[in-house]
């Protein structure tokens, strides 16, 4: 008895020791853990994304856009109107661009009025072999005047023109744009616009090449272009070119100037140099002014040309768009 009561208490003795000495299950496995704070301490490979810079020179808006600090400006890039010299960008989709100009040409013999020039654009945006292509359809004409020394005054519809202006290449980051701007002029139909000395007889063919590049202080355009008369033997293929300088003066006024020139490929008739400067100035969100003062430095004609003009420049979008 007395060994079977020493054995009991050995045991119980025995069991206590390990009651105390060895831990819990769970204690155990939260010491082999890292403290949580540790785990997120520990490297990763996973790397996460990086974001990209803002563009430096952002989208120009037609008429007003927002630059890199997200404030609103005056789009300083050289374009027509006021200019002959016109820029690659096209309106966004579904917004309508609508230009007014009354614009007058005074020569020693001649006088030529725009007495109300509507110039009426539309962006949309086709895809081609997969690509958004951003477009702007054109429709324009002007109620004009002529007079030259040995003829009356005619009043009239000048000559209209319809065309297409595909923005190919657009890079925010290089400042870079390209557009192509084949457009058809003709004669309005009914209005005797040829008689009336108005407008060119037949038809002119016109396919421009537009090229933009934005420095740290100005913008800078480029048009070189063919016109080609069609029905029209009076007249030979005529070559352009035009280089346009832009600048923003304040957030609200904006001034550019250009060299426009233009000669029959032979370079020995219809030639013409001319120089223009204008300002366009903020009236409201959608709503722009614009002038234009001019001078031809070289022409065929006996006298020398002064270009005036001014009018204004309405950008909306509706609001089902």
């Amino acid at each position: 008895m007395a060994a079977r009561s020493g054995l009991l208490s050995r045991l119980g003795e025995l069991i206590i020791v390990l009651i105390v000495c060895v831990p819990p299950a769970h204690a155990v496995y939260q010491e082999q853990l890292p403290p949580q704070d540790a785990q997120s301490q520990q490297p990763t490979d996973a790397k996460p994304d990086k974001q990209p810079p803002p563009p430096l020179f952002p989208k120009h808006r037609r008429g007003l856009y927002k630059n890199a600090l997200g404030i609103q400006v005056i789009d300083a890039t050289p374009q027509s109107p006021p200019l002959e010299t016109d820029d690659p960008g096209v309106p966004d989709k579904g917004e309508y661009e609508i230009n007014l100009t009354t614009h007058a040409d005074f020569s020693g013999e001649h006088r030529g009025f725009d007495f109300l020039f509507v110039d009426a654009n539309y962006g949309v945006l086709p895809r081609l072999f997969g690509h958004d292509l951003p477009t702007q359809v054109k429709f324009e004409f002007p109620v004009a005047g002529a007079k030259d020394r040995d003829h009356p005054f005619n009043v009239g519809i000048g000559a209209a023109k319809f065309g297409l202006k595909f923005n190919l290449y657009n890079n925010d980051r290089r400042g870079a744009s390209v557009s192509v701007y084949p457009q058809i002029e003709f004669g309005f139909p009914g209005a005797a616009s040829a008689e009336k000395g108005l407008a060119e007889k037949g038809q002119t063919l016109i396919l421009p090449l537009l090229v933009q590049k934005e420095f740290k202080y100005l913008t800078f355009v480029a048009n070189s272009g063919i016109e080609i008369p069609i029905h029209d033997p009076e007249h030979d293929v005529t070559g352009t070119l035009g280089l346009g300088f832009g600048r923003a003066i304040t957030r609200h006024v904006a001034a550019m100037g250009e060299i426009h020139f233009e000669s029959a490929f032979d370079l020995k008739h219809d030639r013409r140099a001319v120089v223009n400067f204008g300002l366009m100035r903020r009236l409201g969100d959608n709503l722009v002014f614009y002038t234009k003062l001019g001078h031809s430095i070289f022409s065929d004609d006996v006298s020398g040309h002064t270009y005036i003009g001014f009018g204004m420049k309405f950008t909306f979008t509706p609001k089902n768009k």
